[in-house]
């Protein structure tokens, strides 16, 4: 189940870079205004660092044999506020084309949700027994 879990994380981050790749660097994204442009842009720069750095720094540790579980934390808490931040207050602001991309990167988001969750926890108990 671990590795399934895992395996969810990776295709989502790869969805998600191939998505902020895809909105920044092309114009079949046209949101509704232009400060809602200005905050895609800017948002979708922040988020592909963070998603490329949390991703980096997962497999750098996992790669040397270091502990993950503060890693798998930070990751997880990351993952939850972006969450929150897109349903709560940016509502319609990021996904505002119907790219099939954004939809799946919507569509999937819940199961890398519950993925990360799942293994950070896991990772907790393995490196605690």
């Amino acid at each position: 189940m671990l590795k399934f879990a895992q395996a969810i994380c990776y295709i989502f981050a790869s969805l998600v870079i191939a998505l902020f790749t895809l909105v920044l660097s092309s114009d079949t994204f046209e949101p509704r205004t232009a400060s809602a442009a200005i905050l895609t842009q800017d948002l979708s720069t922040i988020r592909i660092w963070i998603v490329v750095t949390g991703l980096s720094v997962y497999s750098w540790r996992a790669a040397s044999g270091q502990s993950l579980r503060l890693t798998l934390g930070v990751c997880t808490v990351v993952a939850w506020i972006m969450f929150f931040e897109d349903y709560l207050v940016l509502d319609k602001v990021l996904f505002v084309a119907q790219h099939p991309l954004a939809t799946a990167v919507q569509v999937t988001r819940p199961a890398f949700l519950l993925a990360v969750t799942y293994v950070a926890f896991k990772q907790w108990e393995l490196e605690d027994a």
